[in-house]
């Protein structure tokens, strides 16, 4: 089992910002951490035709086989990876993602199988869309305090809301195995459910490992700067910021794929 791998789980729609990834890890990846690529298997012939660098392609289904789609399916199946037993953590990237600088395991690990959590109060962001809640209609502060704190109803938490993403996040197995062992099976839950509930598996993940201690917890801001909106990616472009700026404080770039 290795230690720590990048994980990605894409489909055929965003083959062209996969192969971008892709080749930023190649580019950039000093400690060759082996890379996982997870597909449904009616995309596999199309995967495996990009012919690409050190990716372990895999089908979907041998991490989750039911009847959820889209956005939910996709959660579920980066939620349980975990279930495969390749690694003990792992870098869950999403297709938006890419490498703008060299990476190194210590990016990811604090020490021995012991990673950093993503942990923050995402307060960058909602600094920004109060600023511009005119421009974008709403202000989604309030959306996603409500999301996080049915989950830490869930888990009887009181205190500050924290966001343990966005993506690229680092997962130990340990804590999925805790929140499976210790609330799914007792409740006789799925993975589906859980989602269903509330469709955010940061939160599942980091709530799990603030109740059931998993893994002693290092917290780290978010890996990459991500452009959650068009207005954001805009503001960017107009003072001329560059990659290699915003590379001083971050390992990656994430436009969302509906701002492309």
């Amino acid at each position: 089992m290795h230690n720590i791998v990048l994980y990605c789980k894409s489909f055929k729609r965003d083959i062209e910002l996969v192969k971008r990834l892709m080749e930023s890890i190649d580019r950039y990846n000093r400690d060759n951490i082996v890379t996982y690529l997870s597909v449904p298997k009616h995309d596999m012939e199309l995967f495996q035709s990009l012919n690409l660098n050190n990716v372990i392609l895999i089908e979907d289904e041998l991490v989750y086989e039911g009847n959820a789609s889209g956005w939910m399916q996709q959660q579920i199946v980066k939620s349980s990876f975990y279930k495969l037993k390749l690694a003990k953590n792992w870098v869950c990237l999403d297709s938006d993602a890419f490498f703008i600088k060299p990476f190194y395991i210590t990016d990811f690990i604090y020490e021995d199988d012991i990673p950093y959590t993503v942990m923050h109060e995402q307060k960058e962001l909602f600094t920004w869309t109060a600023i511009n809640s005119n421009v974008l209609g709403f202000d989604p502060k309030e959306s996603f305090n409500s999301d996080r704190k049915r989950i830490m109803d869930v888990f009887d938490r009181k205190g500050r809301i924290y966001d343990f993403g966005p993506a690229p996040i680092i997962w130990s197995s340990k804590v999925w195995l805790d929140l499976e062992n210790n609330y799914m099976i007792p409740n006789n839950l799925t993975m589906q459910q859980l989602i269903e509930f509330c469709a955010s598996e940061f939160t599942w993940y980091g709530e799990a490992l603030l109740r059931f201690k998993s893994i002693p917890i290092y917290p780290a801001e978010p890996l990459f700067k991500v452009f959650h909106y068009k207005q954001q990616l805009e503001e960017f472009n107009k003072l001329n910021i560059t990659a290699e700026c915003i590379s001083k404080n971050y390992l990656g770039i994430i436009v969302q794929s509906n701002i492309n």
